[in-house]
């Protein structure tokens, strides 16, 4: 039986997948005793807890995989032991996020983990598929949100249907609850429909229960089915007011002009900042924007594409400095920042 296959941003090709030993892929080989064989039905989720790309892998995991333990995690945060038992699905984080010990999960010599075949790895961090090929099973594409390669996996986790490709999701010719292509789609600054921003926007405005969930991971796909999607617009509409005027305000009056390896950035440093925050303080001459803030005793560093520079890749920088990301959005955590504060604040 063949493994399911690994998309990249070169195309598909065939993963490769580790191989269990014989006696955890036979129940009835010496070493497995029924009770262990139960023990591998335990159903384990980690998830990137710091964005609604995250936040919607998990509840996408909880519709698909009722039962299975959620675990929330987050970039500088302690590492999460390696469960050690059953299937264990990794959504929107690298394997590093991992405290591998040798006896769990010895290295091979090919990089590969032994107990790797009880992961199944969807993610899409250009830095993370780079850094770990294809070791894992599971479906991996740079460029489109995790939430919408989860939504594909499950949904054809027992078909024979081919996964869709990278171009797939990019002309939108796949099946989705309309939420989760919004969700998806401001996730990598895919800012073709501008409802993204306001749903992202909406979703910030309130807390989802259950029901609201279910409902959102419906079968609607089109915006004009589904009241609750445009009810988070509209919340979204007035939030988004509120919110250009508070960042304008903060870029005007605490943003300078930072050079770090080799780009110039647009640079703030404020509590709550995202990518949004930079807009009104943007000139020609910025080549990226780098907001910071002291979060848990470290500095957390993150980097964004500005207008029309995408071809920096910004990951690198990321990877460089401990961290990682996508190629338009990246970051790092560290316990120095790695640029000096002498920079004058410049009036925008």
């Amino acid at each position: 039986m063949k493994s399911p296959p690994f998309f990249g941003r070169f195309g598909i090709i065939q993963k490769y997948t580790p191989q269990p030993s014989a006696s955890a892929r036979n129940p009835r080989s010496p070493g497995c005793n029924s009770s262990q064989t139960k023990k591998t039905m335990k159903t384990t989720v980690i998830y990137h807890s710091a964005d609604f790309d995250g936040i919607f892998c998990r509840e996408i995991a909880r519709k698909f995989l009722p039962g299975a333990e959620l675990i929330g995690w987050n970039f500088g945060q302690p590492l999460i032991p390696f469960p050690t038992e059953g299937q264990v699905y990794l959504l929107d984080l690298p394997p590093d996020c991992f405290k591998l010990t040798s006896d769990l999960f010895p290295l091979r010599a090919d990089g590969g983990y032994d107990n790797g075949y009880r992961l199944i790895w969807i993610d899409h961090h250009k830095s993370s598929i780079e850094r770990h090929h294809s070791f894992y099973a599971g479906y991996r594409i740079d460029g489109v949100a995790a939430c919408r390669i989860a939504w594909q996996w499950f949904t054809h986790k027992f078909s024979s249907n081919p996964l869709p490709s990278k171009q797939n999701f990019i002309d939108r010719q796949v099946t989705e609850p309309y939420a989760v292509r919004l969700a998806g789609e401001y996730d990598i600054w895919d800012k073709r429909d501008p409802n993204a921003e306001l749903f992202q926007m909406g979703l910030r405005s309130r807390a989802l229960d259950d029901a609201a969930w279910r409902h959102l991971l419906g079968t609607a796909e089109d915006p004009d089915d589904d009241k609750l999607v445009l009810d988070l617009l509209d919340a979204g509409e007035s939030v988004q007011f509120y919110a250009r005027d508070q960042n304008e305000s903060i870029i005007k009056s605490a943003g300078f002009d930072l050079d770090f390896e080799g780009l110039h950035f647009l640079a703030c440093n404020h509590a709550q900042y995202n990518s949004l925050l930079f807009t009104a303080g943007l000139k020609l001459e910025h080549d990226a924007c780098l907001g910071f803030a002291w979060r848990g005793g470290k500095w957390t560093v993150s980097l964004y594409h500005a207008p029309g520079k995408e071809h920096h890749d910004l990951s690198r920088i990321a990877v460089k400095h401990g961290g990682g990301g996508h190629a338009g959005a990246a970051g790092f955590v560290c316990s120095e920042l790695p640029f000096p504060l002498t920079a004058r604040v410049v009036s925008r």
